[in-house]
């Protein structure tokens, strides 16, 4: 087998410009592997120059973990930008904080474990770590400001999401202009450099920093990436805030979500195909409320089977559970045979809508002969989804009392 080069070394630790390894120390006695970084400095120097020489930094070390049997050590000469306020705000995933000593990969390795639940003990026996280690991570964790701690959650510039998002390869939506412009750039910016490993890895970087930069601006687009953010409750919503949502398969979220109203946006491709198949199954149970209703308990029940994987899709479900019990809906649904789904069948009257299903429904309504049908098919969506549409119910009853 042929050895590593300098270049597959950085690209397994995740180094990347201005950052390159300056050499490699291997000690099998006490198995460590300690790597030893430098910063290029891209300023062209003078031949003569009366500018004092440059000090000597401190050397910072940090853990950061196994590389097989061996514990892997990062060294680096440190420099006035190393712990700047721009590079703290982006931190390098091989790199650590001033006084932490252990990386930021380690860190989130360790605090994604223990969101799982897994105790200490098992976090050191899997990872091979100190508990005494593993315990100082996730105690340093715990007395970071809520700020950091969102952070913190935000997956490293290391993981494959901010690559799949630049390269288009996950399913990412968003209408920050912003945000949407930098993709477009980073993606030419890697096409140009035929996906040079240091160039996209200096780009996922920039969109990550683009993300703790501006996260007041981006809180769908943090949901898609599986972070929630959270905010301070009002004492008063603190009681409803800690109810846990109790879902059975008669909720109305159910049907919503199997007739295409609402979409979890989930990157879950499981999920995605079972919700798609089960969707074509619940269309042809149209006129069977009890096979309709036996589909919404298989897709809760696999919902229930795979909660550790669907995180993101649960939270998303229970917010929209909680909005839809929230409402109240002080508007009654007029009887089919009252002369406003006429006049709406015939485009005489008109509601605006934010709702993509309702808008999709008009057109195909409006395309019927038969403006009996299509008078019940608008009842029935509205009949159907009506804590939903508390919005347009308003504008139904305000359409009713003109015409009366």
């Amino acid at each position: 087998m042929e050895r590593l080069t300098q270049r597959e070394m950085e690209q397994i630790l995740g180094v990347y410009a201005p950052f390159r390894i300056k050499n490699l120390s291997l000690d099998s006695d006490e198995e460590v592997l300690t790597v030893h970084l430098e910063e290029q400095n891209n300023k062209s120097r003078r031949l003569f120059s009366t500018a004092p020489m440059k000090q000597p930094g401190q050397i910072q070390t940090w853990l950061h973990g196994k590389t097989g049997r061996f514990d892997t050590v990062i060294k680096l000469e440190t420099n006035s930008k190393t712990f700047s306020k721009s590079r703290l705000l982006n931190p390098p995933a091989f790199l650590g904080s001033k006084d932490s000593g252990y990386t930021y990969q380690l860190q989130q390795t360790v605090l994604m474990a223990h969101t799982k639940n897994i105790d200490s003990l098992n976090i050191s026996a899997l990872l091979g770590l100190e508990r005494t280690l593993v315990s100082k991570i996730i105690d340093d964790a715990q007395a970071q400001q809520q700020e950091s701690q969102a952070n913190s959650q935000l997956p490293l510039e290391t993981d494959p999401i901010w690559r799949a998002i630049i390269k288009h390869e996950t399913s990412f939506k968003t209408n920050f202009s912003a945000l949407r412009f930098l993709i477009s750039k980073l993606e030419l910016t890697c096409m140009n450099s035929q996906d040079d490993s240091s160039v996209i890895q200096s780009s996922t970087a920039t969109l990550r920093q683009f993300f703790v930069k501006h996260k007041n601006q981006l809180k769908s687009e943090y949901a898609q990436i599986g972070v929630t953010l959270q905010e301070k409750p009002n004492k008063v919503e603190e009681k409803t805030t800690s109810k846990k949502v109790k879902l059975t398969s008669e909720h109305p979220i159910w049907e919503n979500i199997l007739n295409g109203d609402i979409d979890l946006l989930s990157k879950n491709t499981g999920l995605n195909m079972y919700i798609t198949q089960l969707k074509g199954l619940y269309r042809k149970a149209a006129d069977n409320k009890q096979d309709q209703q036996q589909i919404a308990k298989e897709l809760l029940s696999y919902l229930k089977k795979n909660m550790a994987k669907l995180k993101p899709e649960l939270l998303s479900i229970s917010k929209m559970v909680k909005q839809l019990d929230s409402q109240v809906n002080e508007a009654t649904l007029p009887d089919i045979e009252h002369p406003i789904w006429e006049r709406l069948a015939n485009q005489e009257a008109n509601i605006d809508s934010n709702q993509l299903a309702y808008k999709l429904l008009l057109v195909k309504a409006h395309a019927l002969d038969d403006k009996a049908e299509a008078k019940q098919l608008i009842w029935q969506y509205f009949d159907r989804n009506q804590r939903l549409l508390s919005a347009e119910l308003s504008q139904l009853e305000s359409l009713i009392s003109i015409a009366s």
